[in-house]
């Protein structure tokens, strides 16, 4: 009987070893648990995906991921949006045009001296409400006159009145209507006033002195009044068309003048431009101050030839390769009609 007592402890013992290892074995199971579920939070390797990726490394990828790239661009917005190429285009005539490779409203004209040739702030520079002028003071007239003209513009029933005076922005003082009297020479308009029937505000702005040159009768009313009149006929077309006017003052000039010194110039020029596709044009014209029985294409000359000969920069805020393919180059049968035979022979 003693034995059989003696042999209980060590069973007792024996189980008690084993739920040691039992706990031992549920605390290792729960740790493996937790690890696992948990190993991003903290910067374990990941059993799930077998890799070794750090998470601060993972989310400076995934920030490096989501950024574009700096270095390739579209090819649409390879060029600057004021570098863009100008191509040209055979027209339905044959003749070479100007192709519109920007977009179909230029961002350029929206700038309000767009259509105005490079001036600085020592120039006096007038802005009406139909036309900007760059009054030169020691000839007492406009060096060039600019502005948009539009189809609209030429139309309604605001006649001419022709009530000249001084120009009140002219800071120096304008001439006036006294200097051109009894001088033989008629008060030239440089914007004309047919060009302003829309409105008698800008009808009788362009009466101001400031846009007055004096003219040859023979010219003014013949020649000069000829190609105003021809511009109108392409506005009715085209819709719209920039314009820039103005005498050339250089060389020797004769004088009139009572109260001022109004100096007459020997040649006038007109600069158009034309922006609305498909034909992108534009042209020069640079005539003597004197009558005229010559075609008007005679007269027709690049922009760049009447800048050499002015001293002018003409649209400078058009894209340089736009601007030497427009001034550049002339094609008076786009502008004339080519299946006018009369009008090309005028």
């Amino acid at each position: 009987m003693a034995k059989k007592s003696g042999n209980v402890p060590r069973k007792t013992k024996r189980s008690s070893n084993g739920n040691k290892r039992l706990l031992i074995l549920l605390v290792l199971f729960i740790a493996i648990f937790l690890i696992y579920n948990n190993a991003d939070k903290l910067n374990l390797p990941s059993l799930k995906e077998g890799t070794v990726v750090p998470a601060e490394k993972n989310e400076r990828k995934t920030s490096a991921s989501k950024k574009p790239s700096a270095e390739k661009k579209p090819d649409s917005q390879a060029a600057s949006p004021n570098k863009k190429s100008t191509g040209s285009t055979k027209s339905s005539s044959g003749k070479t045009a100007t192709k519109n490779a920007y977009a179909p409203d230029y961002t350029f004209e929206n700038n309000k001296d767009f259509s105005l040739p490079t001036y600085t702030k020592k120039d006096q520079i007038i802005w009406h409400e139909g036309y900007t002028l760059c009054y030169v003071e020691e000839y007492e007239q406009a060096s060039w006159v600019s502005y948009r003209l539009t189809a609209a513009q030429i139309k309604g029933k605001n006649e001419r009145e022709n009530d000249f005076r001084p120009d009140p922005e002219v800071s120096s003082g304008s001439a006036v209507p006294d200097d051109y009297r009894g001088s033989g020479y008629d008060r030239g308009h440089l914007a004309p006033a047919a060009d302003f029937k829309s409105s008698a505000v800008l009808m009788s702005e362009s009466f101001f002195m400031s846009n007055m040159s004096p003219q040859e009768p023979d010219f003014n009313r013949g020649i000069w009044e000829k190609l105003e009149s021809r511009v109108r006929t392409w506005v009715k077309r085209d819709g719209a068309l920039y314009i820039v006017t103005g005498p050339v003052l250089k060389g020797k000039m004769a004088y009139i003048g009572k109260k001022n010194k109004v100096a007459v110039p020997t040649m006038y020029y007109k600069v158009v431009l034309d922006l609305k596709e498909p034909e992108v044009k534009a042209i020069g014209f640079l005539m003597k101050n004197e009558g005229s029985n010559k075609s008007l294409q005679s007269f027709a000359v690049t922009i760049d030839e009447i800048e050499k000969e002015t001293g002018l920069d003409f649209f400078p805020q058009l894209p340089d390769d736009m601007e030497k393919t427009l001034e550049g180059s002339l094609d008076v049968k786009m502008w004339f009609s080519r299946g006018n035979k009369d009008e090309l022979a005028e």
